[in-house]
C-alpha cells in the first residue's frame, strides 16, 4: 500500500577495537615515560639554579669579608703613615720611609676600590639570581658527610643524576615508539555492532 505521513529510519553502528597490536598500550607507556623524563629534566634545571644561587651567595660573603679586611688594612697603614711622619719630624727616619708608607697606603686604597667593585658585581649577580638584594648573610651550615669511597660517590652520582635519568627515560620512550610503529604491521581486531530501526 501507500503510506500516510513521513517515514523515519535510524541506524547505529558501534565499532570497538579489540586488538591493535599493542599500539595503544605502548603509546600510553611512552607518554608516561616522557613525563618522567620531563620531571628529571626539571630537577636538573632546579639543581642548576640552586647551584648558581649558592655560588652567588658565597661570592657575596667572600667579597664582603675581603672588603672588610682591606678596610682594616687601610686603617693600619694610615696609623703607620702617621707614626712614620711623626718619626720623620724628629729625624728618626728619612723622607724615603715616609714615601714608602704613603705608597703602601695608596696601593691598599687602590686594592680596596678593586675589591669594592668586585663586591658590587657579586651583589648584582646575587640580585639577578635570587631576585632580591642581599641583606645580612649568615655563613652556610656545614656540608653533609661525603661518601666513604670514590666508587660509592660515583655510584650515587650516576643513580641520582637527573640528566642521566632524563636521557634514560627518553631512550625508553623511543623504544616504546618503535613498538608503536611496529604495531602498524600487525593485524587489528575490531568488534562491530549495528542495529537498524
Amino acid at each position: 500500500g501507500s503510506s500516510r505521513g513521513p517515514t523515519i529510519s535510524g541506524g547505529v553502528d558501534l565499532s570497538l577495537p579489540l586488538f591493535q597490536g599493542g599500539r595503544v598500550r605502548n603509546s600510553i607507556a611512552a607518554a608516561r615515560t616522557r613525563v618522567e623524563a620531563g620531571r628529571a629534566t626539571l630537577r636538573a634545571v632546579e639543581g642548576d639554579v640552586f647551584t648558581e644561587a649558592v655560588a652567588a651567595y658565597m661570592d657575596v660573603i667572600r667579597d664582603r669579608a675581603i672588603v672588610e679586611l682591606n678596610d682594616n688594612q687601610i686603617r693600619v697603614l694610615t696609623t703607620n703613615l702617621e707614626a712614620t711622619r711623626d718619626r720623620f719630624e724628629i729625624g728618626d727616619v728619612t723622607r724615603t720611609d715616609v714615601a714608602q708608607s704613603e705608597a703602601r697606603l695608596s696601593l691598599q686604597r687602590a686594592q680596596l676600590a678593586n675589591v669594592q667593585s668586585r663586591l658590587a658585581a657579586s651583589e648584582e649577580n646575587y640580585r639577578r639570581v635570587t631576585g632580591r638584594a642581599p641583606g645580612p648573610l649568615s655563613p652556610p651550615p656545614p656540608l653533609p658527610p661525603l661518601p666513604a669511597t670514590a666508587d660509592e660517590a660515583a655510584r650515587i652520582a650516576v643513580a641520582q643524576n637527573p640528566d642521566v635519568i632524563a636521557v634514560v627515560r627518553q631512550a625508553e620512550a623511543a623504544g616504546l615508539d618503535v613498538r608503536v610503529a611496529g604495531a602498524d604491521r600487525l593485524p587489528t581486531v575490531s568488534g562491530v555492532v549495528s542495529g537498524d530501526y
